[in-house]
């Protein structure tokens, strides 16, 4: 195995020298076929490293080689990984292609054709990299041959940066003494009239669910008097539509805590744990360096825009003021009586990163607040202004829903009389409910949380169209594979 030195010095640029002396071993893919002169006697080959370097070499069948260097290079197939000890050689050519000398060459992997995928992404000089609309259309394609998809340094960046975003949202829960609590992905309750939400497993001569949410028992593990707690886990939902939004396996990261004084904590939270992650995406050298990898085939990236207040805080606007914005600012008729449909989103999303806005600098993420009680689940605490509104709050990421937060229900008596009064009620002597009423029962703290859809955040943040493009291996209604 490669340490951490061994593995960079093989993704770091062949730099120029002009010492004899000054030759590297490295491993590439062999990019394109070998062309072989009009007089078979030299042959030329691209190849590619894994941060998108490309090396040109140039072998003469009469150079005096060893182990066969020309045969070798004649006979590569493209995809082909191989060990190389070359030199560069000073050149006027395209920054990203570096001419070499090659020493030394043999095969690591064999690769068999690819097949009828052509990876066409790379945009290696004298290559026609194809249109934002061909690369579209491509999706499908790309996702069934997914392992040299993910080849393409532009496509990596984003599962870097999916990496980073755990990365650092770790580190900023450790900083403020959260906990990490795994939660089961089998669990045996549901919700009655949700029923069609969820996957249903066998088990042991009973039915179990894939967990849509970690809610549940992270909840109880603050009533453990655990009192500040995290999951960064895979979630399930029977999202029946492939529609590029959803996904019926995907990432989230939840936290719940106990509340000081008021819910406004959950808010005050997200707010800054939504500015580090982003803020750190766009100004440490790391994750900027993926991003303008990411821009080669991701035009949006690297245009995200984090408008803040003079508090510097994250747009704050109430569920009833942002319908009046697509009334009266934006021109669409929209139901106060009905949650935001995915167009009124995306126009929301649209007008405040735009000039034209008035409710604060542009930015590409802001909250809704106070949605009505009627469209939030039973068990969020109402509003102190007696106004039917919850405790409740959305984060709209480039134009879609990416955070849903609250305070919760810790009385015993208040969630039982909730579950009670659901359109589809739920029993809580059942024994599927009774260890999350019992965590209730026996004091559960003020309490509250959010969950973040790390998949959602990293499509806006590159401004990917389609979701499917931040799993190395999506699962949604359509697809089961690779």
């Amino acid at each position: 195995m490669l340490n951490a030195r061994q593995m960079s010095s093989q993704l770091a640029p062949f730099h120029l020298s002009n010492d004899d002396t000054d030759t590297r071993s490295l491993d590439v893919r062999v990019h394109n076929s070998p062309i072989l002169s009009d007089d078979s006697n030299s042959v030329a080959v691209l190849f590619r490293c894994a941060n998108g370097h490309f090396l040109q070499a140039t072998v003469e069948s009469k150079n005096g080689l060893d182990n066969g260097v020309f045969d070798t290079v004649s006979f590569l197939t493209p995809e082909s990984l191989v060990r190389v000890t070359a030199r560069s050689v000073a050149h006027d050519t395209d920054f990203d292609i570096t001419p070499i000398e090659l020493c030394d060459i043999h095969y690591l992997s064999a690769a068999k054709t690819p097949g009828a995928y052509s990876n066409v992404l790379h945009g290696a000089s004298g290559e026609v990299l194809a249109s934002i609309q061909s690369r579209t259309k491509l999706i499908e394609e790309r996702l069934d041959n997914r392992l040299l998809d993910a080849r393409v340094p532009a496509t990596a960046a984003i599962f870097k940066l999916f990496s980073g975003v755990h990365e650092l949202a770790v580190e900023y829960l450790k900083l403020h003494d959260f906990y990490h609590v795994p939660t089961p992905a089998l669990v045996g309750y549901e919700f009655p009239g949700e029923e069609d939400d969820l996957f249903t497993v066998p088990y042991f001569g009973r039915t179990a669910r894939l967990a849509p949410t970690g809610e549940i028992h992270l909840g109880m593990a603050l009533s453990a008097d655990l009192e500040r707690v995290y999951d960064f886990h895979t979630v399930f939902r029977r999202e029946p539509v492939s529609d590029g939004r959803h996904l019926t396996e995907f990432t989230m990261l939840e936290l719940v805590f106990n509340l000081q004084h008021s819910w406004i904590e959950i808010l005050d939270f997200a707010d800054s744990l939504l500015v580090s992650l982003l803020h750190s995406l766009q100004s440490q050298d790391k994750y900027t360096a993926l991003t303008n990898t990411a821009k080669r085939l991701y035009p949006l990236a690297g245009t995200f825009k984090l408008g803040l207040g003079k508090s510097g805080k994250l747009p704050r606007i109430r569920f009833n003021e942002a319908k009046t914005l697509l009334r009266d600012f934006i021109g669409i008729e929209s139901d106060d009586d009905k949650d935001f449909t995915r167009s009124e989103e995306a126009a929301l999303g649209r007008f405040l990163a735009s000039e034209e806005s008035h409710v604060s600098p542009p930015t590409d993420v802001f909250f809704i607040t106070h949605f009505p009680k009627h469209l939030r689940s039973c068990n969020i605490y109402p509003s102190d202004e007696q106004d039917d509104t919850t405790q409740s709050f959305d984060v709209i990421l480039r134009g879609q829903e990416c955070v849903t937060g609250c305070r919760l229900l810790h009385s015993a008596e208040d969630l039982a009389a909730a579950f009670a009064n659901r359109p589809h009620p739920i029993e809580p002597e059942t024994p599927e409910w009774r260890p999350y009423m019992t965590a209730h029962e026996i004091g559960m703290p003020p309490w509250g949380g959010f969950g973040l859809g790390i998949n959602r955040l990293v499509q806006g943040f590159l401004g990917l169209e389609d979701i499917r493009e931040t799993v190395l291996f999506p699962r949604d209604a359509a697809r089961l594979l690779p």
